[in-house]
This record gives structure tokens, sequence and C-alpha cells, in this order.
């Protein structure tokens, strides 16, 4: 390992939106859809491994 630590942004007290397109994120209380290309979206404030 080259000694950087990547830090996660996620805090599970947050409601992230991931878009499965183009990679943007989104602080929202519901997101359908991508502001940015019209994407999926997923919640990402949820556990994950």
């Amino acid at each position: 390992m080259c000694g950087m630590v990547y830090q996660d942004p996620y805090t599970p007290e947050r409601s992230y939106y991931e878009c499965l397109d183009c990679g943007h994120r989104e602080r929202a209380d519901s997101l359908e859809s991508c502001p940015e290309c019209g994407g999926r979206t997923r919640n990402i404030a949820v556990p994950r491994e």
C-alpha cells in the first residue's frame, strides 16, 4: 500500500443517491432519476460491505 487512505464520505445519517450511469452523487429525500444525465439512481445510504 502506498500510504494513501481513502475516506468514504458515506454516513448513515444522510440520504445520498448515486447515479448508476454517470456516478453523480446527490443528497436528497428521494431521487428517482439523475439530475445530470437522467439515469437511474440508487440509495447509497444503506448498509453495505
